[in-house]
Formats: structure tokens, sequence, C-alpha cells
């Protein structure tokens, strides 16, 4: 899909005082290359950003993939999809299968060597980096795609994640790659490449489950964006949901199969809604002592879950706890949600991690900048509604649920879309030569 003509006119640059079009002094740099030379500057830098992270922390035989590690291994022994979820190995759909696969085949092919899984996912990084270029692209000139592209190469917390085996690398790339599918797919509507986009989406699903709602997001910001007809949106709905059936079908009928009730993705949903939702509850996935939530589980619901005979019934019995919690403390209930939602927009201050001064400071940064952007961009609301219906959509959800501040870490290539049109913005106000009109070419 082709930017418009000139978007960036629609950017305010206020007045100097100097009459006559500015003159921006990193113009004629600019211009020296394309815009394909400057992806492939951006893909050359992502990688090495990312290759520097991974030799110096070195910690590819130190950390662990958790609950997608042990899953791995455990179809490795030939034991199947198992995993002991809080009590009783029992085959499990606790993760989507994306991860877990990725890294059984990693460790199939090299070993159980965390290095090459880090490698892959820093090229998977790099091709953000270039998603988010094309996006920005495509929304706000080539000037605002080079930025937001530069921005995610060099980002600390996206560069950092791609060291630890961990799913938020894969999700940013899959979330990514939907999103730019969506907006190619419905420039001309061809059917193959409107199901091409689909079917990304329900890979994207089976990644993280709580994407399977983004497609509806997708289509809002279609109408909003791109004023697409009733019936347009109802072709591209039908598709698209197609497509996503087919791929998850396979995993839904795996887990009807294991469990003997109709799971379509995941059962992790009851332990996010019950850590969320009890008596010690912080909003995050520690309690005040800073212990784990897990630990916190009361003597009589983990008698309930060592009975169950499947993962499903322990997901229902979770989610049955939770309810049942806030239904007897509807206020208590209330005044967790700013506490939620302190954890996905902020931090767990409970939570043990490394480098957590530096990245308070770096979020604070982006911050200033994406809000700066956002305030920038404010006659572009519709264009860029995607992002908005995501900060809006995430936090809905996650003031019921348990939040973290990685599930904010997948989409915070947003916030680096802005943070570029801030820049940009800067860039045109602080670029201009003053003293000088065009049409003379003497100081005033």
């Amino acid at each position: 899909m082709k930017p418009k003509a000139d978007p960036q006119n629609d950017l305010p640059v206020p007045s100097t005082g100097f009459p006559g079009k500015p003159v921006l002094i990193l113009e004629k740099f600019f211009r020296q290359f394309s815009f394909g030379q400057g992806l492939l500057a951006i893909f050359f830098i992502a990688c090495l950003s990312r290759l520097a992270a991974i030799l110096v922390l070195a910690n590819y035989s130190q950390v662990s993939g958790m609950e997608n590690e042990t899953i791995a291994q455990n179809l490795l022994a030939g034991k199947g999809y198992c995993f002991a979820y809080i009590i009783n190995e029992m085959p499990s759909a606790l993760v989507g299968p994306v991860y877990t696969v990725f890294l059984y085949l990693h460790f199939l092919i090299f070993g159980q060597n965390y290095f090459w899984v880090e490698m892959t996912q820093g090229l998977l990084g790099a091709f953000s980096a270039l998603l988010l270029a094309w996006l920005g692209r495509c929304l706000a000139g080539e000037r605002i795609g080079i930025i937001s592209g530069l921005l995610f190469s060099l980002y600390p917390v996206y560069v950092y994640w791609c060291s630890l085996p961990l799913s938020l690398t894969v999700d940013v790339f899959l979330l990514l790659l939907g999103i730019c599918l969506a907006l190619w797919s419905t420039a001309d509507k061809k059917l193959w490449k409107v199901f091409l986009a689909g079917a990304v989406m329900g890979l994207t699903a089976l990644s993280k489950s709580f994407y399977l709602t983004f497609p509806a997001l997708y289509l809002a910001w279609l109408w909003l964006y791109q004023k697409a007809r009733f019936r347009e949106l109802i072709y591209i709905g039908a598709v698209w949901a197609t497509a996503c059936v087919l791929v998850i079908m396979p995993w839904t009928i795996r887990n009807h199969n294991v469990f003997g009730q109709w799971v379509p993705l995941t059962t992790n949903g009851g332990a996010n809604l019950w850590y969320g939702n009890n008596d010690q509850a912080t909003g995050a996935l520690y309690t005040k002592a800073g212990k784990p939530m897990l630990s916190a589980i009361p003597a009589e619901l983990m008698e309930k879950l060592s009975r169950a005979k499947t993962e499903a019934d322990k997901d229902r019995i979770l989610y049955q706890a939770g309810r049942e919690w806030i239904k007897q403390n509807p206020k208590k209930f209330l005044q967790l949600i700013p506490l939620r939602l302190r954890a996905l927009w902020w931090f767990d201050p409970e939570m043990p991690s490394r480098f957590f001064l530096f990245r308070k400071v770096v979020y604070i940064f982006l911050a200033v900048f994406a809000v700066s952007g956002i305030w920038v961009a404010r006659k572009n609301l519709c264009r860029d509604s995607i992002f908005y219906l995501l900060f809006l959509w995430h936090s809905l959800f996650y003031s019921c649920f348990v939040g973290q501040a990685r599930f904010r870490y997948l989409f915070e290539f947003a916030f680096l879309f802005f943070a570029a049109l801030s820049l940009n913005w800067l860039y045109q106000t602080i670029g201009r030569t003053p003293g000088k009109t065009p049409e003379s070419g003497n100081p005033r």
C-alpha cells in the first residue's frame, strides 16, 4: 500500500518568525538515500544491536523458557504436550503451540542451547523493525517510517528481550505482521491477500490467545481510516474469520480430544482472573510480600485443583473462584482496577527485575515523546486509530485480569510510532535555518 502524496503536510509546524519555507539542515542528507536503503540500514542496525546484547549478556545457558521450555522438553522426551500446571503433570494447553514448537525445533536441531534461539529471535526483531518502518511509511510518510524503524531497532526493551527465551519477540513480530497484512490486503481486496492476512491473525492467536479478538479492532480501524463500506467490511471479516478458523481448528480439535470439552485456544484465563482477584491480589503477579501469586492459593482451592482430572478443569475451577470472589467483594474489585492498570501501564513494584531503574527511565522518555507525538497527530485520529484501539482494549481487558508490564511491551511499538511523529516535528522545527529566505538566499 502506497503512502499518501505528502501526509507530512498534515503535521503542524509552528512559525519561528522567519518568512518563506523552512530550510531543513538535514534534508540534503536524508534525500541522498532511498526508502529501500533506509530499510537496509535499519535491518543492519537492528541485527547488530541484538547480536551485541546476546553476546554481552551471554545468558543463553542461564535463563529459563518457563512453561514453553518444559513442554518442549517433554515433547523431545516423547511425553507429549504436557505440563504440571500448579499441581500434577497432565496434557496441557496452558500456552499456545507457536513458541513451544519454536523452542522444540531449535532444541531438536541445535540441542538445548538458547544461543541459537536468541539469534533467531534477533532476526525476527530486525524484521519487526522493518515492518514498523513500512507501517509508518504507509500511515505518515517515508521519514516517519524510517524514524519508527530506527527507534524499534535500538529500543532497549525489544533489544533485551531478544536475549530471553520468552515469546514476546515472536508475539510482537506476528502482531506487527498481522497489522501490516491487514492494511496491505485491503488495498485491492484480492481474496488471497485477505485470506493470507487472516491466516497470520490465526497464527498470532495460537501464540497468544488474547490476539484472537484483534481482527475486530482491525475492522474498526479500516472503517475509521479507509471509510470502508459495510459490504466490504463483511467480506473482509468473513474471509479473515474463515482463515483464522482453519488455522486454529487443528489445535482446537486436539484440545477437545485431550480434555473432552471445547477449549478453543488456551487454559490460562482462569489463573489470570484469579491472580488479579483474590484476598492477596495486588493487581499484578506478586503479593505485597514479593512472593509469586501462585503461592497465595488457599488450601481449599488447592485441594480442588489437585482433584481436577484435566487442565481444562483446573482452568474452570480458577475461573469460578475468581468470579465468586468478585461477587463477594465488588468494592475491592473496583479498588484493584487502578492497581491492575498500574501493572500494565507502569511496572509491578513487587516483581524482581534486572535493570529496573533503567527500564523506568527509558519508559519515561519514550512516554514523553509518544504523548507529544499523539498531540502532534491529533488531527489524524482515524489514521492512527489502530493504536488507540489497542491502548483502549488492553486497558479494558486488564482492568479485570492480572496486569503485567510485559503485556504492554507487546504493543509498545505504537509508542515508537508516535515518538517518531514527535521527533519529526522537532526535526522540522529545530532544523530551520534562521536568517535566510528561500527567495533571496541572503541573510535578513
